[in-house]
């Protein structure tokens, strides 16, 4: 089965003349409209390495993150 988020759907408008010549496209082009959000290097390698240890809690493994690497928590 294929599905798709309701959050990524989105509707596309029409680039008017003003939006045309600010940006030097094609005016009735299709033009998105979204606001991306981009997370830095630091909040990326947090959140995967919270995941990472969840999934291996969920898997009943003692285990720590070295360097992104897991290894077992002897401690």
């Amino acid at each position: 089965m294929f599905g798709v988020k309701k959050s990524l759907v989105i509707d596309l408008d029409r680039v008017d003349k003003k939006t045309a010549d600010e940006y030097g496209v094609e005016e009735g082009g299709w033009l998105l409209r979204h606001d991306f959000v981009l997370v830095t290097k630091d909040e990326t390698e947090k959140l995967r390495d919270r995941n990472a240890v969840e999934a291996l809690g969920r898997l009943g493994l003692n285990l720590k993150l070295v360097d992104h690497l897991p290894v077992p928590d002897v401690d």
